[in-house]
């Protein structure tokens, strides 16, 4: 997803809703002292993203917080 259709999605949701997101077994509310821009692998066909490393190839992404 990129940042554009993340703000598109979230213009349609309610906009008094506070942001949690999970935290081990809990929840936490979201800050945005906890979203960072991180250089990491390019995404596997199933979408999950690997930590960067020298011997892949990497692109920037705009990372959540989480466990």
């Amino acid at each position: 997803m990129t940042v554009s259709k993340l703000i598109a999605f979230l213009k349609t949701q309610p906009q008094y809703l506070e942001v949690a997101y999970r935290c081990c077994s809990e929840y936490t509310l979201l800050e945005t002292k906890g979203i960072d821009i991180k250089e990491l692998c390019v995404a596997r066909p199933d979408g999950w993203i690997p930590d960067s490393r020298p011997d892949k190839p990497r692109q920037q992404y705009l990372v959540f917080p989480g466990n």
